[in-house]
């Protein structure tokens, strides 16, 4: 088989990828949607573990599947916020937790990921976002503290505000 060929057979693939991730997003906006009616939580690290271990024989689909969680956890996240009634919440934030285009965060992570999330997971959240980290500092104690530089512009802030409550809300 050519490259040529090869590539257009990748590209097809891609595509129906494609609609089958933005099928599960949408299934993620009804997932928050049911949470937020209930009141219940986005971060389940149970309910994630048994998806993964049924696929614990192909490793790295496990790594993706990982990925399409923590971005549908982000979806959920965004949606919880976005239901807020008029703004205050992101005005709270532009005023006191984003300081000088900097954004601080002391996290506790969790080594065994049974509650919480594990500094790999939160640097890979960080990672996918649009925001860079200045500053990261970790302890023995599974402590951490990033600073990240956030742009005076809405997408950036946005994004800071929304990583600052997933990663809140999933950390101890």
């Amino acid at each position: 088989m050519r490259l040529e060929d090869i590539r257009k057979e990748i590209n097809e693939i891609d595509d129906k990828m494609k609609t089958l991730f933005d099928a599960r997003m949408e299934c993620a906006k009804a997932v928050a949607k049911s949470k937020l009616e209930t009141g219940d939580i986005v971060y389940k690290p149970e309910r994630e573990k048994e998806m993964y271990e049924r696929y614990m024989d192909n490793p790295d689909y496990v790594a993706f599947l990982k990925k399409v969680v923590q971005l549908s956890r982000r979806r959920q996240y965004e949606l919880f916020l976005d239901n807020e009634e008029d703004g205050e919440l992101f005005d709270k934030f532009l005023s006191e937790d984003l300081k000088d285009e900097k954004l601080s965060l002391k996290l506790k992570t969790d080594k065994s990921c049974e509650e919480g999330l594990n500094i790999k997971a939160v640097l890979s959240i960080i990672a996918d976002s649009v925001l860079e980290i200045e500053k990261l500092e970790a302890d023995n104690t599974n402590m951490v503290f990033i600073v990240l530089n956030v742009p005076e512009d809405e997408i950036s802030q946005k994004e800071a505000y929304i990583l600052k409550y997933m990663l809140e809300s999933e950390t101890l």
